[in-house]
């Protein structure tokens, strides 16, 4: 089964929320409301606060939810890589 669910994700300013539109393939409404608990950026991960709607959906419906949501930087879940100084050259005269 495929699932739209709608998220309140944190880190974006003290006291501040986002909402967020994530698709996932699952067994059941329940495995999705356990799985937000695991996704990154969700407020609430302990209490499920930050789970506010999951609804199943068809399978194209999907397709472009995955689609849209892989053009969104927030979205993205690739650690960053991290920028090594550029190590100074000793030249002898």
């Amino acid at each position: 089964m495929y699932f739209k669910l709608i998220l309140e994700n944190g880190h974006v300013g003290a006291g501040k929320s986002l909402e967020t539109v994530r698709y996932f393939r699952g067994e059941s409404p329940v495995d999705m409301f356990n799985l937000a608990g695991r996704v990154p950026r969700v407020k609430g991960k302990n209490s499920g606060t930050g789970v506010k709607m999951v609804q199943a959906v068809s399978r194209d419906e999907y397709l472009k939810g995955i689609q849209q949501a892989s053009g969104d930087r927030y979205l993205s879940t690739r650690k960053k890589t991290k920028h090594t100084k550029r190590k100074k050259e000793v030249l002898f005269h």
